[in-house]
């Protein structure tokens, strides 16, 4: 039987109209027999240079007939010349500079070649040489990567984001809690969690590291205000209930901001707001410089004054009592300082006066609280505790120790002799310890009579200071960031590391706000200071990677994302931990909000979370996740494997793998979607569904996971080389069908087929690469892909119904295979290369080489960081490829997005990220992708003019929602009932009808689908304005109703 035409019947062939002119015409597949199954598309006829194609006039010649086909073909028995690969950057940048037509004094010198021109040898030379030497200074891709305002396609705007690493706020009159993502502003409303305004920062994003915000307050001047540092040394005084002020900042440092808080100091009869700030200077050493930033065109000037200068990097700053105490922490390092006076006209004329004292660790936190000591009234004017207030200073340091200081400016600032009032001079304080490791948090009760700590054990700690007893609020979720006390001490604002934050009330501890992002992997941009601590060794990768995000989008509800995520989201830029994610978060697209969250695996979150030898608890890591077509079914692969540390170490690393793989972990699972429940029920588990080695009873790594798009079918491939076909089984009991609740019969997954792919290869430990394999279901489930580790790109077509392998072909992919994909007649293949391949001609359309930098990551960077994704609405796939600068580090990490069309040459859309794109999948609910990346922020790629699904995911303030509020009351309030009687009466106005006027029912009839056309349009907080809705009903009920038939 004919190869292609085999092919051809195995795949029902879906094609939509070409829409690009200048693209060529595919070629009818040829009727020549093949007496094996196994064959090399490469060597076949294909169409000639796929992005350097001859002029149309040379490649087809059309005659005017009616239905436009070309009548003779250039080539080789009518064929098109075979294409040939191309380097991805050479692609890229000729694509770019075509689409630019970019007009200067050089391109009007130089004649331009025409596509079908190539370069000799000499030239290829030069290129390379300007190639290599621009990747040398720019390391990224990023220059190439310009756009003309023509690409068919758009990146909308990104919703969610990473919370910074700062204390939220409270408004004053504590109706809203404001916190910060990296760019942005927040405002939530304290009675509905929902979010009133995001302020978008206008930052410098030109810079080599893109600016943060690193801190944030109120200013104690003017409640409106909000004070914003970023990491690049701006400053923003931004109102808060409004937005204004985003696009204009005041340049402190150049060389960076640290931390910064504000304080109101009044000097000279004039009250300001003075912004103090530590920062690096130039010489190495570090600063902190106090700033009075006048607004432009003021008769104000800016000025700044340093205040003091340290060899150590100094992290944390607090003020007190208007600006006059200043406490900072660096290191070890406690630093106190006092104003000496209040009489100076302007800030570079303040003077402070500091006092040193050092604890045993390193300082993770903070607090300051002063109050007016008492009797002090009643002093006489020599006693120096007159005019001394009383300083309580609580700190955290990185190994769980909390030291209180009670009264501490008497201990700092003596007489020579040592003698004060009877103070005592000793500077021991009290000492607190339950937290295990680094306290991340704590802070003053507004009374003094508790202190609130918190840290990586989940758990809140009150410290009643009088009796020594401590109170507890366990699993709190995550790692307690930060706290903040309510002006009025009502509540208390609590910031996890899960990208979460919460409202909680003092007197009963219950949450009454409850905020939560994107919940996925974050890249650390400094190291952290209880990183300094060294601890038990913790399983590391051994290349810098971002482990990609299992995602996937419910068919039944495409507003809903499901992703898994773990408790903690920070990954460190050098030496990363392998991150395990043992939970699914439900988040709506639409809103923005999260829905539910759900633990797929074990979880070991405990009050300590730390095992008896005081290592981590390591739990399982969530590796692939697909849904069915129906959306009732959802399949995950988890795995597990023991840390060194709980395994013997022997001297032969080849012992060591051996007795570490028998006690690996992977799981199988299928969970049914419960209605009543509102959450996923487990339903089947499959323990070691694949093996180390086909000889071997030991659970191996499942590689890949595809879903067939038609029916209820799953497919694995595992490290073994075995492809395992996964269908649904009705459960039985003594031949008798058992049913649910509702009746239906329940069902178990097992195996139907299990189908071995060439021939396993055993290698050492030491020097076995990472394996790799992929498996993809065709549009119609009509065939399944398969491929693993192949030197020669060996790609097997399976009938899913039978199990047989009915095709095999060769050069489909280069090296390691990272993902493969159906789109239409066309087979898409990730690897060292790009390659489209149709399978209907048996010709290689797309071939692109990746560049040096991508070649040069290991199998692991590469199946963990390059992304493929379809779309079969827009017969488009989008390709994500990561860009590591620094071999070590992920801190300038990027990645790179690319769009192609099926039948386009030229690419729709070409995007640079800042960051690592860690998922990358179709949007279900229109034609597009949906990009998730390492700054927990989710972007749209849709085509231009096209509805954005996350459109709505916007603040209530942008919504136009809050406007309601302003005009709810509409009639004067001194109007009385005996105006509204004197109003003048207007009378209503009859329907006009056609017929006669003796008709009844003059009512217009309104079905309820067209008010449910109104009114559901999204959630309740992203309706239209009141106004709007109100015409949109008018409308209806003053219609013409419909008339009756006549008889």
């Amino acid at each position: 039987m004919d190869s292609a035409n085999n092919m051809a019947s195995l795949l029902k062939r879906k094609r939509a109209p070409v829409e690009v002119s200048d693209t060529p015409k595919r070629s009818k597949s040829a009727k020549t027999k093949s007496g094996t199954p196994l064959r090399n598309p490469i060597q076949n006829p294909g169409w000639e240079a796929a992005f350097d194609p001859p002029p149309a006039t040379e490649l087809v010649k059309v005659n005017n007939t009616t239905n436009g086909d070309s009548n003779e073909v250039n080539g080789v028995n009518g064929r098109p010349d075979s294409p040939e690969s191309v380097e991805y950057e050479d692609f890229v940048e000729k694509d770019s500079k075509e689409n630019n037509g970019v007009g200067g004094s050089s391109c009007r010198k130089k004649k331009r070649k025409g596509r079908g021109d190539k370069l000799t040898a000499e030239e290829k030379v030069k290129a390379s040489k300007r190639q290599a030497q621009s990747r040398s200074e720019v390391p990224s891709l990023v220059s190439t990567f310009k756009k003309t305002g023509q690409e068919p396609w758009k990146l909308s705007a990104s919703i969610g984001g990473r919370m910074v690493n700062a204390d939220p706020v409270f408004s004053r009159d504590e109706k809203f809690l404001i916190v910060a993502h990296l760019g942005a502003v927040h405002v939530y409303s304290t009675a509905n969690s929902l979010l009133t305004r995001s302020i978008k920062l206008k930052l410098n994003e030109s810079a080599d590291l893109p600016p943060r915000i690193i801190a944030f307050c109120l200013s104690p001047t003017d409640s409106n205000l909000l004070w914003v540092a970023c990491s690049d040394g701006s400053v923003y005084s931004i109102d808060w209930t409004s937005g204004a002020g985003a696009e204009q900042y005041w340049g402190v440092s150049s060389t960076g901001c640290i931390h910064m808080t504000v304080a109101s100091m009044e000097s000279a009869e004039r009250r300001r707001d003075v912004v103090f700030t530590t920062e690096a200077r130039k010489d190495g050493r570090f600063r902190i410089t106090a700033n009075e930033l006048a607004p432009p065109n003021s008769s104000i000037q800016t000025v700044a004054r340093t205040i003091y200068t340290s060899n150590q990097r100094i992290n944390f700053l607090k003020t007190a009592r208007e600006g006059s105490i200043v406490v900072a922490a660096s290191g070890n390092k406690i630093l106190v300082g006092r104003l000496r006076s209040t009489e100076y006209d302007t800030i570079d004329k303040m003077r402070y006066e500091f006092r040193i004292f050092e604890s045993t660790d390193a300082i993770k936190s903070l607090d300051i609280r002063v109050t007016q000591r008492q009797g002090a009234e009643d002093m006489k004017k020599a006693n120096p505790l007159k005019k001394i207030p009383v300083v309580d200073l609580v700190i955290g340091d990185v190994r769980g120790v909390i030291f209180v200081h009670n009264d501490l400016f008497p201990k700092l600032w003596i007489d020579s002799d040592g003698k004060m009032s009877g103070v005592s001079l000793t500077l021991a304080p009290r000492k607190l310890h339950w937290h295990r490791q680094a306290v991340h948090t704590v802070k003053w009760s507004l009374d003094g009579n508790y202190i609130i700590s918190g840290g990586s054990e989940t758990v809140l700690v009150l410290w009643q200071l009088d009796t020594g007893k401590q109170q507890f609020l366990p699993h709190m979720a995550a790692t307690i960031q930060n706290l903040v006390v309510s002006p009025t001490g009502a509540s208390y604002g609590v910031q996890l590391a899960d990208n979460s934050a919460m409202v909680l009330s003092t007197s009963e501890l219950k949450p009454t706000v409850n905020i939560a992002g994107i919940q996925t992997c974050v890249v650390e941009s400094e190291p952290s200071i209880e990183s300094q601590v060294e601890r038990l060794d913790e399983a590391t990768w051994k290349q810098p990677l971002v482990q990609r995000t299992p995602a996937v989008i419910s068919p039944t509800n495409s507003s809903q994302l499901l992703l898994g995520v773990g408790q903690t989201q920070i990954v460190r830029a050098k030496k990363p931990l392998i991150q395990s994610n043992p939970f699914l978060q439900t988040l709506d697209l639409g809103s923005g909000h999260n829905l539910s969250r759900q633990a797929l695996t074990r979880t070991n979150i405990t009050s300590i979370n730390a095992a008896p030898g005081l290592h981590r608890i390591t739990e399982p890591r969530i590796t692939h996740m697909k849904i069915s077509h129906d959306g009732d079914w959802l399949v995950t692969v988890d795995e597990w494997t023991p840390p060194h540390r709980d395994i013997q170490q022997t001297k032969r690393q080849d012992a060591d793998l051996i007795e570490r793989q028998p006690r690996r972990e992977v799981f199988l699972k299928f969970w049914q979607w419960n209605k009543e429940s509102a959450s996923w029920e487990l339903v089947s588990r499959i323990d070691a569904p694949h093996t180390l080695t086909r000889d071997s009873g030991d659970a191996g790594r499942i590689l890949d996971l595809a879903v067939d798009p038609s029916s209820l079918r799953f497919s694995t491939i595992g490290e073994d080389g075995v492809v395992r076909i996964w269908t649904t089984k009705t459960r039985k009991r003594d031949g008798v069908v058992i049913r649910g609740k509702d009746n239906k019969p329940l069902r178990n997954w097992n195996c139907e087929f299990a189908v071995a792919l060439g021939k396993a290869e055993l290698l050492d430990g030491a020097d076995a690469p990472a394996p790799s394999g992929c498996v993809a279901f065709s549009e119609d489930g009509s065939i399944l892909a398969a491929a693993c580790n192949s030197n020669d790109g060996l790609v097997h077509f399976l009938d899913p119904e039978s199990g047989a392998i009915r095709l095999s072909q060769t050069g489909l992919f280069e090296d390691e295979i990272i993902s493969i994909a159906f789109l239409g007649q066309d087979l898409v293949t990730l690897s060292d290369k790009l390659i489209v391949f149709d399978l209907v001609s048996e010709e290689a359309r797309i071939i692109i080489k990746a560049s040096a930098a991508t070649k040069s990551l290991s199998t692991r960077q590469k199946q963990e960081m390059m992304h493929l994704s379809i779309d079969p609405k827009s017969r488009t796939f989008a390709v994500a490829l990561p860009t590591i600068r620094d071999p070590g580090s992920l801190r300038t990490a990027s990645s790179e997005l690319v769009v192609f069309h099926q039948d386009a040459r030229a690419p729709q859309l070409k995007e640079a990220f800042p960051t690592l794109i860690t998922a990358l999948i179709p949007a279900l609910s229109s034609e597009g992708f949906l990009v998730l990346d390492t700054a927990a922020e989710i972007y749209s790629v849709i085509k231009k003019g096209a509805q954005n699904i996350t459109m709505l995911a916007q603040s209530t303030s942008a919504l136009q929602l809050d406007a309601a509020d302003d005009t709810a009351d509409l009639m004067p309030l001194d109007q009385d009932d005996d105006d509204l009687e004197d109003a003048e009466e207007y009378p209503t106005p009859a329907a006009t009808q056609d017929g006669d006027e003796d008709d009844e029912d003059d009512t217009p009839v309104v079905p309820q689908q067209k008010l449910a056309e109104i009114f559901n349009i999204g959630p309740a907080f992203a309706l239209p304005p009141l106004e709007e809705m109100f015409y949109q009903v008018a409308d209806l009920f003053a219609a013409k109703p419909l008339r009756k038939g006549v008889v």
